[in-house]
């Protein structure tokens, strides 16, 4: 490896200049970890939910694009010519059609998880962004698992009308889907999957919580990963950071362990994500890396190298840490025969005194905005004066149930070890709420009056 060259290449791609000073900051060349962007229009709103991404993710799955929206209307009138109804029951015929294509509000009905492929992208400016979180998304999570295109086929209906309606459905060409991100936290994805599967074989709960299970999944992943990285070669990727989020309806305060050891805490860790994000992506650069490796990669790349290697690469490093601060204006510093870890803390202390100009305040605050907007749209409540606290809805806390418990049950202690795997931790108030909820719904089956005697029943 020709860490000179490496050198040149990152000069290159920040475009620095032989004659004047100044560099331009871009990420995402090696280092793609985030969907996001640092500019307003770059970030989704989610305004009208998640069936953008949905849309595009399940396609994706299934490497097909869809040219344009669905016309619900021609479509109606299409099955109605081609299946010989007579002008006096065409009208009531296209009526029935409408109602069991259309919600109430005019959008298309999921009546059959192959019509998730016809949700169509944001029709403004953030459907660039939904097609990068759906990209993000299928990269992550599915992983070139073929069996989950299955999911979505359209010839497994018993449905006459669903069967009939899915015959007519044209728009989709097949494509190929480039690979952009790579799982940096694998149990995750083999958590997803395993999820995705199981709620697939129930249909119709399926239908109607899909989109709560993947948007809660891509919330889940951007937490925990941002928290990883902000931990630098001290994270743990075989392990989830310990998050607690409060119920809906149950009351909260300061010394909850959901404000304590919740949004918060994400909070801090995101301030300075955008400067940990340029830092891996000039150390990728400099390593030659083409796999986006996170700190702990990079540490175990250093480790791996010779010492003659290892020397190679401080020095190109301490170089380039030269290099930067002199395009930025910063003041000089003197580095020297320093170790590689430090010379990544003085790269971070670099960049960070960089952003902290005026003009960089804008980007380095907007980067992380996208795990707000979708944990405010879901997973996000304020608490008077707390401000925003993670929140799991009852919605949410029975589809994560029914995905832990699956097809046999489950002791409540296991229960609650499962949800943490799935990133949901709660203090013994908010565990106490949830036996009472399913207490409640008949979910629990009393072995004994001890709580770890107690079992939850399948959802499902």
């Amino acid at each position: 490896m020709n860490y000179q060259e490496n050198l040149q290449e990152l000069k290159g791609h920040l475009s620095i200049k032989e004659d004047k000073l100044g560099l331009t900051h871009k990420i995402n060349k090696r280092s793609n970890f985030f969907p996001f962007g640092t500019r307003a229009t770059e970030r989704s709103k989610f305004k009208d939910g998640f069936d953008g991404v949905l849309g595009e993710f399940t396609r994706n799955i299934c490497e097909v694009d869809l040219a344009q929206p669905l016309d619900l209307e021609k479509l109606v009138k299409e099955i109605s010519l081609n299946e010989d109804i007579n002008d006096e029951e065409a009208v009531y015929f296209q009526q029935i059609l409408r109602m069991f294509l259309q919600d109430n509000n005019g959008t298309l009905k999921i009546f059959h998880p192959h019509i998730f492929l016809y949700l169509p992208l944001d029709d403004g400016k953030q459907s660039k962004n939904e097609k990068d979180i759906a990209k993000f998304l299928f990269d992550i999570f599915i992983d070139n698992n073929q069996s989950l295109r299955d999911i979505f086929k359209s010839g497994n209906s018993n449905d006459l009308v669903s069967k009939l309606v899915l015959n007519y459905l044209q728009g989709l060409s097949e494509t190929k889907v480039e690979q952009k991100y790579s799982s940096k936290i694998k149990h995750i994805t083999k958590t997803f999957q395993e999820d995705l599967t199981f709620l697939s074989t129930h249909e119709d709960y399926f239908k109607n919580h899909f989109s709560l299970l993947v948007s809660y999944y891509y919330f889940f992943y951007i937490t925990q990963l941002t928290l990883k990285v902000a931990q630098r070669s001290k994270a743990d990727y075989e392990d989830i950071n310990s998050v607690y989020y409060t119920l809906d309806w149950e009351p909260t305060s300061k010394s909850r362990r959901g404000y304590l050891n919740g949004y918060p805490m994400i909070k801090d860790a995101y301030n300075n994500l955008l400067i940990d994000i340029n830092v891996l992506e000039h150390l990728n650069i400099l390593f030659g890396m083409n796999d986006s490796q996170q700190y702990t990669e990079l540490q175990s790349t250093f480790n791996s190298l010779s010492v003659e290697k290892q020397s190679e690469f401080k020095s190109v490093l301490c170089d380039w840490i030269k290099i930067y601060r002199e395009q930025m204006s910063l003041s000089p510093k003197t580095i020297d025969n320093e170790g590689y870890e430090d010379l990544v803390q003085y790269l971070y202390n670099s960049i960070l005194e960089a952003y902290q100009k005026p003009n960089m305040l804008g980007p380095r605050s907007r980067y992380p905005l996208s795990i707000e907007e979708i944990g405010k749209k879901y997973f996000m409540k304020t608490r008077g004066s707390l401000g925003y606290m993670l929140n799991v809805t009852q919605d949410l806390i029975l589809l994560l149930a029914a995905v832990c418990i699956k097809n046999e049950k489950q002791s409540l202690k296991n229960l609650f070890k499962e949800l943490e795997l799935r990133g949901l931790f709660f203090d013994r108030y908010s565990k106490e709420e949830i036996v009472n909820l399913f207490n409640k719904l008949n979910l629990l089956d009393k072995k004994s009056d001890s709580g770890d005697a107690q079992y939850v029943k399948p959802i499902l």
